[in-house]
Order: structure tokens, then sequence, then C-alpha cells
């Protein structure tokens, strides 16, 4: 802990403030370190400053992770620089088609192709996103794809509260993308790549080849998928929010928890080695079991960190020496830090540390506060204890990233864990039969009934009203408040100490007063163009009620997805939508086409030629004209009839006309707002 925690800190503040701390941390640990040497020297400062070193070690190791996370991304081309190349020739490494619109394609650009056909060797990281065309051939895993290059960085859409995607892609390693239309992409060859990732990936692929060739039911192909495999790619928005509801997110996550049961299991297996004297044997073989699991699994990153950790574990065994599981866990934590310190950033590392973090420091005390004197009584409290433990320690990251609370969890592991091991090996003994060509239907039908009733018994909890609580919204400042006390809290607990416990509530204390003076009341007042593609919609919130005015036939969901976050942090829901071409008044929204009238602003949508017939002896004052696509002509023309204080031109507009009408506007000195460009149009209002 006294190395890895340093470490982390300094990847975390090299990541906020870029730089700011690396070299005072390392003029910092370097002189603390000659003065601990110095002290040395002489027996009477020796003990006084023996902190000196424990001093220094901190600032080196915090120097060392913002070190490390500088240096650890590949040189990559700048978007000036990829404009000299005409075309990319990329490697696909995985194919994400889940997504009913487009293909996406995680790949790596082998090459780039100048006007000339010079080819420049490369190896960048890029997400393509392919338009579906029934009439082209699916791309798979090592094809190689060639395309015109219009590779852009990946940036995040400019709406309120909008997630960050930008940096999660970027700390998986990608920063470029480009959307490919149909008929403007074609596959030219294939690779063989001999890396150990890539057999591990066909190992997996098999795999899946053959659940689906199974006699399963299609609900349970996508999970066994996830379950054995680590596959989550199948499952459904519905499945994902029904395990997510019911506290069983982490059981279709290959984690910890299945490295777990696999060692349990295998240690089981192996425990007459045990009894021989063979522990070393044993500790062996269950170490080449767990890292061949990892490579059925396509050598994931969390499962990867359960084995590295079990590693550390099982090594102490076979030099003879005991390990101590607190101490595995933050070597295991290191030593992925090193190896990538990206992974500190991504949320599934976060969930699963944090897991057998909690586990390892709550299970203990959890567990003896009773003693069940039967041996299924311990079973089940002992799987309780491990349960609560390991939701305890998640739960302030999974408010803040899932925005709910599910109430059943407990009830449902109870449920669904210990039948995890049986899961798990039926799973594992039909794939390895089915290779063999000998899959018997009654396992195949007994697995697909367990994991069925699995799934069914899932759905019928997460329908319960009560099953969890939605909508919550937490500020980073306030996921750090609920660290401090969840933590602080259980070091109090295990520790007694009053000194801890009155820092802990002065922490509370200055925290309310601070969060009470900062905090703003949620907007209940405002109407907005949000930066989405495909339509133009516009949002009204009038004192908490949610309306959307379509201004063409296309459905609202890719508003409600862009502004989902906007509206979970003001805790606004119930969205009404309304079409433009009705006449409608709704509290302070008034709707008569081209006009629309909210909180005393006249707006006019530009979306047809109407306009060219009407005239005027005195132009009407319009606050705010929004373009969108239908509109023809010049906002000159537009303003002989109305006064327009300001324009708005729509996300899915075609990109030249917009450019020429920003470029009217600005010689016309009318402020305009790019939504393609400039991010969302919003308008808050204070008072009705």
């Amino acid at each position: 802990m006294r190395v890895a925690v340093p470490f982390a800190t300094g990847v975390a503040a090299e990541e906020i403030f870029s730089g700011f701390f690396l070299l005072p941390a390392f003029i910092v640990g370097i002189f603390f370190l000659a003065f601990h040497f110095y002290t040395l020297r002489r027996i009477e400062l020796r003990y006084r400053y023996r902190h000196l070193f424990a001093v220094a070690a901190g600032a080196l190791l915090f120097a060392a992770g913002c070190a490390v996370l500088r240096t650890s991304g590949k040189p990559e081309p700048a978007p000036e620089e990829l404009r000299r190349y005409a075309y990319v020739i990329a490697r696909v490494d995985e194919v994400d088609n889940t997504a009913t619109k487009s293909i996406g394609i995680k790949s790596t650009v082998a090459a780039f192709v100048d006007e000339n056909h010079r080819r420049t060797a490369a190896a960048l990281p890029v997400v393509l996103r392919l338009e579906r065309d029934s009439s082209a051939a699916l791309p798979a895993r090592n094809d190689l794809l060639l395309f015109r290059q219009h590779l852009a960085p990946i940036a995040n859409k400019k709406n309120p509260a909008a997630f960050d995607y930008a940096s999660m892609m970027r700390h998986k390693g990608f920063t470029y993308t480009q959307y490919l239309p149909a008929k403007q992409w074609k596959i030219v060859g294939k690779t063989r790549e001999t890396n150990v990732k890539t057999y591990a990936l066909r190992l997996r692929d098999k795999c899946m080849q053959r659940i689906d060739s199974g006699s399963f039911s299609p609900e349970t192909r996508s999970i066994l998928k996830a379950l054995l495999l680590g596959c989550t790619d199948n499952l459904s928005a519905e499945q994902r929010a029904a395990f997510s509801t019911a506290g069983l997110s982490h059981v279709l996550a290959v984690s910890g928890l299945h490295t777990g049961v696999i060692w349990a299991v295998f240690g089981l297996l192996f425990a007459p080695l045990a009894w021989l004297r063979m522990k070393r044997v044993r500790a062996a073989l269950i170490l080449l079991f767990l890292w061949g699991y990892a490579f059925l699994t396509g050598l994931s990153p969390s499962t990867v960190r359960a084995c590295v950790m079990a590693t550390i574990i099982l090594a102490g065994n076979l030099v003879g020496r005991k390990a101590t599981p607190m101490n595995s866990l933050f070597v295991a934590f290191f030593v992925m830090l090193l190896y990538n310190p990206h992974y500190l950033f991504q949320a599934a590392f976060q969930l699963s540390f944090l897991s057998v973090f909690t586990i390892l420091l709550v299970y203990p005390p959890l567990y003896s506060c009773l003693s069940p004197k039967r041996e299924i009584l311990r079973f089940l409290w002992s799987c309780v204890a491990v349960s609560a433990a390991a939701q305890l320690g998640t739960l302030p990251l999974v408010l803040y990233s899932f925005h709910e609370l599910p109430l059943l969890g407990l009830l449902t592991n109870l449920i669904v864990v210990p039948l995890l091991p049986v899961l798990l090996v039926m799973g594992f003994l039909w794939l390895a039969l089915s290779a063999a060509g000998a899959a018997p239907a009654l396992l195949t039908r007994c697995l697909d009934g367990m994991t069925g009733g699995m799934e069914r018994l899932t759905r019928e909890i997460s329908a319960l009203d009560f099953a969890s609580i939605q909508h919550i919204w937490i500020e980073p400042h306030e996921l750090i408040f609920l660290f401090v006390v969840l933590f602080g809290g259980i070091a109090w607990l295990l520790t007694r100490r009053t000194r801890l416990l009155i820092g802990l509530l002065a922490f509370v204390l200055a925290f309310l007063v601070f969060d009470t003076a900062a905090s703003r009341p949620p907007l209940r007042n405002v109407w907005a163009v949000y930066q989405e593609s495909g339509s133009t919609t516009l949002n009204f919130i009038d004192n908490g009620d949610n309306l959307l005015l379509r201004l063409d036939t296309l459905s609202v969901g890719n508003t409600e997805r862009e502004a989902e976050r906007f509206w979970l942090k003001n805790g606004i829901d119930n969205v009404t939508g309304l079409s433009f071409g009705d006449t409608l008044v709704r509290g302070n929204l008034r709707v008569k086409a081209p006009f629309i009238e909210f909180q005393n602003d006249c707006l006019i949508v530009l979306d047809d030629t109407r306009w060219k017939e009407a005239t005027t002896h005195e132009r009407l004052h319009v606050d705010y004209a929004i373009v969108c696509p239908g509109f023809k002509g010049k906002i000159d023309a537009v303003r002989q009839l109305f006064d327009i204080r300001q324009v708005i031109l729509a996300h899915n507009l075609p990109y030249f006309q917009q450019t020429a009408l920003q470029e009217e506007c600005t010689r016309l000195r009318i402020p305009c707002h790019r939504i393609r460009t400039d991010g969302a149009w919003i308008v808050v209002h204070t008072k009705n």
C-alpha cells in the first residue's frame, strides 16, 4: 500500500493537472532523500528524523506515477500530418455488431498511403463506424480494410453534463475515429498475427461459435457468452438494465469473482495433492488452469488483473513463503498500473480493485459477527458477508457511474452467487464435450434451464417497484466525500480510535458547510437545442415539465440520449413529445408554426420557404431564429421581415450550407451559434 498509493496518486495528479506536480515532487523527493542520508551519519539526528525516508519515498513514487503516465502514450500523428495521406489500410481487431445503425470496429492502422501510392507503416489504434449494408460482407478480425482517409480526433459532444467519451476512449488507447459510409471501404486482404492475444481471441471466438450452434435460447446464448467468456456484446439493453437493477452486473462481467470461483473449484479438485504433501505441485496446477481460463476469455484486463493477484499469492506457496492477501492485492495493483497507468481511469479496474479490497478489509469482522452452527448456514452467511462487503466498497462508484442503487442486491446475490460455480463448471464441461463432439442433450437442457431461470428471475426482480432507487446524480466532490466517509467509518469501526472519529466528523461538518454554500438550485426553466445527429428537437423545461418539440418526423430517441445526464443532474423526468405542426398552448409554451413563444422568448423556425411569400410594413422582433433542413435562401432576405437578435444553425444542416450561413451572419453582424461546432444552445430563465 505504501508503494502503490503514492504511485497511483501521481498518475491521477498527472491526468488532472498535466505535469504541474512532476518536477516539484521529484525535487522534494531528492531533497528529503539527501537529508535522510545526512541524518544517518549523526546518531543524535537519526531517530529524530526517522520519517524522512518515508517522505522521500512517497514523493519519488508520486513523481514516478506522473512520469509513467506522461510517457505511456505512443507518439501519434497530428491531424495536420494526416492530411498528407489519401488512403488508410487498417487491420480489424474487434467487431461490435450490437448497434442498430452502424457497426463498431476497433482497428489498428497498418499503413498510410499517399496519392502516389507510397506506403508509410504505422501502428495507430482507431475506432471505425461502418454504415450497415446488407449487401456487404461483415468484416472479421484480422481483415485489412482500405478506405479514403478522413480520420478525426475523438471528441465529446458539447452538451450540458455530457459524458466524457473522448477521455474514456483515450484511456483505452484510441484517439482517432472515422465514419465509413456503405461502399466506401473494401476488404483487401488478411493478416496473420502470431501474438498471444490473437490466439486467445481466436479461441474465444471458436467457443462463442460453439455456443451459437448449441440448442440454447437466444437469451441463454448471450448470457453464457458473458458468463463463461466475458463477451457482453450480445447482451440486449433490457438484459443489461435488468441485471443492473437486480444488483447482478458483476455476474456478467468476468472478473475476480469468476477467477475466485475457478480457483476454488480447482483447489477442491487438487486437494488430494495437499494431503500427499505436494502443495507446490498443487499451487502450480491451479496457477496453470487460472491462466488457461484467462486465455479462454481472450486475456481480458479484468481476468488478467485477478490472475496477477492469484499468481503473487500462489508464487509464495511455490517458494515456500506465505503471501498476505492485502499485500498481494496492492502488488497486483502496482504492477498493473506500472504496465498501463491508464487502467486507473477505467471503471472495470476501479470496481474490481474496490470490491476485492473491501472484501479483504470487511469480510473477516463481518463474518465473525454471526457463528451459525450448521454447515449450510455458515456457507449462506459467508455468501451474504462476501456480497455485502463487495457491494459496500463499490457503492459510491456505482452510484456515480450508473446513477442507480439496487436495493435487493443482497437477496439476488444470495440466490445467484451460490449457483455460479455450478453454472461455470457445467458451462466449461459443455464446451469441452462439444469440442469433442459429445455434448449430451441432458447437460444442454440443464444448462439452458438454469441460465434461463436466472435470467427470468432477474427480470422479475428488476420489475419490482422497490427493486432499486434510480435517477441518482452525484458530483465528483460528493463521490470523494462518500469514499472518505465510507472507509473512514470502516477504519473507526475496526480500530475504535477517538481521534479518527473526531477527524471524520470534522471533515463531514466542513464538507456540509462548503457544499451548502457552493450548491446551486437545479434548473427548472430552460429551453435548449442539443448537439445531436439525425434530427432537430427543441427541449423546453417549464417548471420541471419536460417537453420535447420535434421539428421533423424523426424519433426523439437521439435527444433523450444526449439530454439524459442533463435531466438527471437537474432532477427532470417524465418526457412528453410534441409535434411542431400542431398549434398548442402548454404552460409557458405557445406554438403556432413557424413561431414559438416560451418565457417571453420569441423563436422562429426556418425550415421551409413559406417566408418568401410574406410581406410586412414593420419588421417583427424575433429573439432567436433556428435554421433547420428545408431552409432555402439567405438570412438577409429573412431579415427584411424579422428583426433577428440571434441565429442558431441546427446540427443536421448540410455542412456547406452551415458555413455559408455563418459567414453571412458575420457579414450582417448578427450573432450566430453553430450547434455542430459550438455545442448545445441553452437559455436559462431564473423566473417564470
